[in-house]
Formats: structure tokens, sequence, C-alpha cells
């Protein structure tokens, strides 16, 4: 994203229109309760409380009812504490219960440097670890270790990198590491290498393509391990710049590139441009990557599948995405988004608005337009995914000096988890970490978001007999629906008039109703209320109008 990107790159270096009383429908929109049954149903944007840290967080793994966080950080308090108030000592890593946000209390490895990212072994029983540490527990670890979940202590797993690792993958058979390195195990190997998996020292694998250009920022391995796909800033690839820019997808047996169609629409890579993040979920990989200059054409989320590595769907916003993550039904993000209009989402604003965490939908729902207004590269004809009713208010961190919210979002069948350096989450001190829960677990109490003075209802007559009443679109942070109620001279009487409207939160625009049949000369009052579909209820204050 061309403005904010100076301070990101550097961290990445270390790492009215009035309407109308008829409520029209609008693009399809869904929620924790979507009006429409065929769109699926997100999380509530509840904050709930879960565990603090003093830094930024790069990676969550959920397992079981455990949750184990890695970055850089050197403390953790509970959920509510001040910063600087009942600190526990946590050097990189941490682990809390998912089902309740504490700590735990027994899980406390010590990292001498930053955690980039964590991959968990097929049996559950280790947690494989990249970043810049070079100890662990005082003992050398060279950006490459594996932690006993039993004991909380590292394990005889000792792979040594030369410089910093940023990604690891597991598969039944190998360890991949992507990131700076230029060896491994003091053997050539250009910014991807596999090694032996468990808890046997290490042994290289021949595993080796050759890279050129940028660092590797990830990886991810095919559920049968016979392929991984890397991403990054790197130019090319065995040779290969078509695949092999910024994307490649590689048999691991012979290390040789194969075919990745979808490379051929993604273009990140070079000093200004990366894909920054990748997931799976078995039958398909996700990447999100940035744009800075003219070295890459994707600032959002694609979906693509693993059998041809063809392109599924392209989410086209203007905004970096750092983080994806695929669930059953959707797809959350971590990212700082701020115009997705290409891809029938959110405006652009002036000034400029960001959204830090959205989810959309797992199918396509509809296809990309060009960008004829803010000149940014484009996806016209690509097909894309729908945007979900979820837009949770985030307030921007300091502590790694780019001025972001979120970097990483993890999630299971109940939870989606965030990690970052923020310090607030819809106005709640919350920082670093957040939990966000299914609606049969959260408490649903998040409502339209305007109330009293700042939701300015207004009226005026100027017509004899008739006031005209006019209020502002009150969305919901995660519902599409809200019933608006005018009410005249009490709460206790029948609203004179009911609005419900179904529609993404850019489109609940002002609403203007004409009260006729009043005495000339008295004075009349309104409040308007909006209602979400849980029962939430947001109120403006009264407003007393003299008819004419």
């Amino acid at each position: 994203m061309r403005d904010v990107m100076k301070p990101i790159l550097a961290v990445l270096a270390l790492v009215a229109t009035s309407l109308s009383l008829v409520a029209t429908a609008t693009s399809a929109s869904a929620d924790t309760a979507p009006t429409d049954t065929d769109l699926p149903k997100t999380v509530s944007a509840d904050v709930l409380p879960t565990v603090q840290i003093d830094g930024v967080a790069w990676k969550q793994v959920i397992v079981g009812d455990t949750v184990y966080v890695g970055g850089n950080f050197t403390s953790a308090r509970p959920a509510g504490a001040a910063a600087g108030t009942d600190e526990t000592p946590r050097s990189h890593m941490l682990a809390y219960k998912l089902s309740t946000g504490k700590l735990v209390s027994g899980f406390a490895p010590e990292f001498n440097g930053q955690v980039k990212d964590m991959a968990l072994s097929p049996d559950k029983k280790l947690l494989y670890v990249a970043g810049g540490f070079t100890q662990v527990d005082g003992a050398n670890r060279y950006r490459a270790a594996a932690i006993d979940l039993a004991t909380g202590k590292a394990t005889s797993f000792r792979p040594i990198f030369n410089s910093t690792t940023n990604a690891v993958a597991v598969s039944s058979n190998a360890i991949f590491y992507g990131g700076v390195f230029t060896s491994a195990d003091k053997t050539a190997r250009t910014k991807v290498a596999a090694v032996k998996p468990g808890d046997t020292g290490t042994s290289l694998l021949p595993f080796n393509p050759k890279l050129a250009g940028g660092n590797v920022n990830d990886i991810v391995v095919s559920s049968d391990g016979t392929q991984v796909v890397i991403g990054g800033a790197f130019t090319s690839v065995n040779g290969s710049t078509k695949p092999g820019y910024g994307l490649a997808r590689l048999e691991v047996s012979s290390s040789s590139s194969l075919a990745l169609p979808v490379n051929t629409e993604v273009r990140n890579a070079g000093a200004e441009a990366a894909i920054l993040s990748l997931e799976s979920d078995g039958t398909s990989f996700y990447g999100s990557g940035y744009n800075y200059g003219t070295g890459g054409n994707l600032e959002g989320t694609f979906k693509a599948d693993w059998k041809t590595g063809s392109l599924t769907w392209l989410e086209d916003c203007h905004g970096d995405t750092y983080a994806v993550w695929p669930t059953a039904d959707a797809v959350y993000q971590s990212s700082h988004k701020h115009g997705c209009d290409t891809s029938g989402g959110l405006p652009e604003t002036k000034p400029r608005t960001w959204y830090h965490s959205t989810a959309v939908t797992q199918d396509v729902r509809g296809t990309n337009v060009a960008d004829d207004k803010y000149n940014y590269p484009d996806h016209p004809g690509t097909p894309r995914p729908e945007f979900l009713e979820w837009y949770p208010k985030w307030t921007n961190g300091t502590f790694t000096s780019s001025g972001q919210a979120t970097w990483t979002v993890t999630a299971n069948d109940k939870y989606v988890l965030f990690g970052g350096e923020f310090p607030k989450v819809n106005g709640v001190a919350q920082q670093g970490l957040v939990r966000f829960a299914v609606k049969d677990v959260a408490p649903n109490k998040i409502g339209p978001t305007l109330k009293g003075a700042k939701w300015a209802l207004t009226a005026t007559s100027t017509t004899a007999g008739k006031a005209t009443v006019k209020w502002p679109g009150n969305p919901d942070k995660d519902n599409a629906t809200v019933t608006y109620k005018l009410y005249r001279g009490t709460m206790d009487s029948t609203p004179i008039k009911t609005v419900k409207v179904t529609a993404p939160f850019w489109k609940h625009s002002a609403t203007t109703f004409t009260d006729t049949g009043r005495t000339s000369g008295s004075s009349q009052k309104y409040r308007i209320e909006a209602v979400d579909p849980l029962g939430n209820v947001s109120r403006s204050d009264w407003v007393t109008v003299k008819i004419k």
C-alpha cells in the first residue's frame, strides 16, 4: 500500500445521500445472524478477554484448548491489566487457554530473539519454531528449534541456519524452513531448506530449489507431503519467473518446479512487493501480499487449487494483507484494507479509513472489475468471493513503528484469534492478542455503533403541520440487518415508523421521514433507535422541534 509501506518495509526487514423509507435489498452480506441463509455465519465482534503482551505477536497455533503464541515480547499480563501491571515474564513465546484466554503458567520457554513462525508436528507433540533467536533456555538453537509441548522445553532438534528463518512447515517426513538464510547446517541452501523431523538432532535433506532475488516469507505443504508452495519477494525459482515470481510450487523429491497458473495472475516480488503469507486447508492454498511500487499487483488475498495450482478466486482490495486463515465456510484476513470497490466490498473514503480484519466467503460470489478510479493494479474478470459483515474496530500500535494493528490470524470451528501490536479492539484495552467466538459461545453484545448525541437525529419544521425527521445510518459491526424505529413523544408508544435495512455498513445511508398532521405551534419530540437481530439496541437523544 503506497503511502504506509516505508515503515512496514522496515518491519519486514526485521522480520448523506438520502434514502426513501423503502428499504431496498443490496448486495448479500453475511454476519453472526445472516438473513440470507445461503451465506455463512461469521464469529461475533465481541472482544473476549485474552492474555496481553508488551510487544507484537507474529503467529498463534491452536492445539486443543491451548493456544501457543510466538512473537517479539518479554512479558504477559491478564486481560484488563494496564501496561506495566501484573506482568509475568515471557520471552517471545507463551501459551494461553483458548476457552478462557488465561495464561498457562507452566509453559515458558525462553528465546533470546523473536519467534516468527511455528508449526505443529503431525502427532501434536512438538512445536517447530522459526525466527531470529540463537538460544532457547540458554542452549544454542540457531534460528530453528522444536518445543516439547508436554514439558515446555526445547528438544535436541537443532538445525543451524546462518540467518533469520521466517517460516516453518511440517510434513510427516520433513520440516521445511524459509527465510533469509544462505546456508543450513553449513551447507549452501538459498532461503529454503528441509531437514528430518523428530528429536534426533538434525539431518539436512536434499531438497534444494534455486532461488534468486528476495527472501522467502512463508511456506505450506500439501496434505500428502509431496509438494510445497513458497511465497516471498524472490524473483525466480529454478531459473523461471513464470512460475517463480514471488510464488512457486515445488516437488519435494526432486526440488523441481511444478505448474502454478495462479502465478500468471498474481505477480508480487522484488524490492517493493511480496507474498507475505500462505495457508492451506488440504485441498486449497491461500496467499496474501503487499505492493508498494512497480513490482507487484496484489494487496489482497487469493485462493488456489493444490491439484492444479490454478486460481479459484482473488480478493482485490487495496491495503496490504499480512495474514489469511481459512475456516470451513469463511476466510479471515489480517490487513490494513482501505478500499475494496473492485471486489464488491467497502469503498475508499476521504479521509482514508482502515480495516484491519475482514472475512470473505470460501466460494466464488462474483467477478472483479477494473480500477478506473485510483490507478492501482487490478484483476478485472477474475472470480472473487463475497465480503461478510464483520468489521471490528482496531487501534494501531506503536511497537514496530509501522503504525499497524493486526499481523496474524488463526482459527478453529469456534474461535477466531488475531495477534499483532494493537493496544485496543472496539475501544477495549486488549493488547496484542484477542479472541472472537461464534454466536453460540460469544456474549453477542455488539450493537449498532452510534448512540446518544453521537447519533445525530435532526428534526425541522418548514411547512405547517409537518415535521421532517432525519437520521444517519447506524450499522452494526457484525450484523448486516438493522431495524430502525422512530418514536414520537415517548418510548412507551408504538413507533411511528419502522424501517428494516439489510446492507453492508457503507450502504446504511441517511433516512428521512415526514411526520404529518401535527398541530401548528406545538412542540414535538422524537427519538430513533436501531435494533440488531440479536436484540442489541442503540438510541439517539431526544430532539424537540416546534411545528410551524
